[in-house]
């Protein structure tokens, strides 16, 4: 369908839909809308086109799509000021982080932010910290971009960098996403960028979400911390920010923000895992020529000596054992436990932990697919372990010589739909 929009008008749209700019002059979070210029609005996703001049508008909605035309700036003033804050600043490079609960504006801001600073020559770069909502990179993971040209929905940019975590709730892998994060803020510099924008995770209620954003912004030092909250929802960690030297900027959140329950927040991460799994085959790794590492631990050495040791106490259950110097990995059949018996004649056997997995635990676990540098290649999902042959088969359209298998908590069925988060580790 066809929309005019009067000029300073704004058109609020809703997801899933397609935008084509007629006529007219039309930008998104200041980024300029070509004539002919296609626009994807994703599900769950709302993005508002100002018109600058009378415009026309062909619209494509699909289901659950809709549209408003409104008169109110979708750029709160408040963004205005600290944007302008930031940028005449004159520090050199300058490193900023977006701090904010859930649906609160932060990607909206960041995408503001990055449009301003590129029209101003800076050499711009996004990092996504966000594992749940991650927009640069898949669900589970944090991610690097270089930005070159105005964005409107980072999710369409091309990662540079991207560090698998494995979990889709930061308070369990709060270790590994700080260390993540400096990792991704290094390479941005050594790449070139002297404006580096970080996007975070909306944890932000508890004692322990003030701690872990404290530790964050300790390791990763940015100049400006931007903090979107509608009234104090952020005060426990900007109270634990005092003495800092970062510059604090508390900016409003849009009143016309688009709430997403959390059914809508798994379908989009759903959409993200099938983009990042697209075209993906069958592919088999020997557990002997890679490391498997995180969620499970395998080496690929099936000890026959110690099968018969414990067959002997727990009977014809088990199809694969391994030995390691820290723990003992036993496999048991599908379906088949151990007694409290069994258990205690095990321990009582031998000096070292037990890790009892079953056959099929593997199934659907995503999985990322690393170089021998330990550099991403993509991300797949475990169809099975061939425990006869010691042979690990992942879904993936990952490409080149792998040699790391990093496993996370997350499971996926053979859709790309997402059935669980482990808490405890297999």
């Amino acid at each position: 369908m066809r929309q005019i929009i009067g000029k300073g008008k704004i058109l609020l749209i809703d997801g899933p839909a397609c935008v084509t700019l007629h006529s007219g002059a039309v930008r998104a979070f200041g980024a300029p809308i070509k004539i002919g210029e296609q626009v994807i609005v994703r599900m769950g996703k709302r993005i508002p086109f100002e018109a600058m001049e009378d415009s026309q508008i062909e619209m494509l909605l699909g289901n659950s799509a809709s549209y408003l035309i409104i008169d109110e700036d979708p750029i709160p003033q408040s963004w205005k000021e600290a944007v302008g804050a930031i940028l005449s600043s004159d520090k050199g490079t300058e490193i900023i982080m977006v701090l904010g609960g859930i649906d609160s504006g932060k990607t909206s801001f960041c995408i503001y932010l990055a449009n301003t600073a590129l029209s101003l020559g800076r050499n711009v770069s996004l990092i996504d910290g966000d594992l749940g909502q991650s927009d640069v990179g898949p669900p589970g993971t944090v991610g690097l971009s270089i930005i070159k040209k105005p964005i409107i929905d980072p999710f369409n940019l091309k990662p540079d960098h991207i560090i698998f975590i494995g979990v889709t709730s930061p308070y369990i892998a709060v270790k590994s996403i700080i260390e993540g994060l400096v990792n991704l803020k290094t390479r941005a510099l050594e790449m070139g960028s002297n404006f580096v924008i970080i996007n975070t995770d909306g944890w932000i209620e508890g004692a322990g979400a003030a701690e872990y954003k404290l530790s964050l912004i300790k390791a990763v030092k940015p100049r400006f911390i931007v903090a979107i909250q509608s009234n104090s929802e952020l005060k426990p960690i900007m109270e634990s920010l005092s003495g800092l030297e970062a510059g604090i900027l508390k900016v409003d959140v849009p009143k016309n923000i688009k709430k997403r329950d959390r059914e809508t927040r798994k379908i989009i991460r759903e959409l993200s895992y099938k983009k990042y799994l697209k075209d993906g085959k069958i592919r088999s790794y020997p557990l002997s020529w890679i490391t498997v590492d995180g969620n499970l631990e395998l080496k690929g050495r099936n000890d026959q000596f110690l099968k018969k040791r414990l067959e002997e106490i727990v009977g014809n259950k088990i199809i694969y054992c391994e030995n390691t110097e820290s723990q003992i990995i036993l496999v048991l059949k599908s379906g088949l436990t151990l007694s409290d018996e069994e258990n205690a004649n095990l321990n009582a056997e031998f000096k070292k932990p037990i890790k009892i997995l079953h056959e099929g635990d593997e199934k659907g676990l995503l999985v990322s697919l690393e170089d021998n540098e330990r550099r991403f290649l993509g991300i797949g999902t475990i169809r099975c372990i061939d425990y006869d042959r010691s042979v690990l088969k992942v879904y993936t359209n990952a490409d080149g010589p792998v040699s790391r298998i990093h496993v996370g908590r997350i499971r996926l069925d053979e859709k790309g739909n997402e059935v669980e988060v482990i808490l405890k580790s297999q």
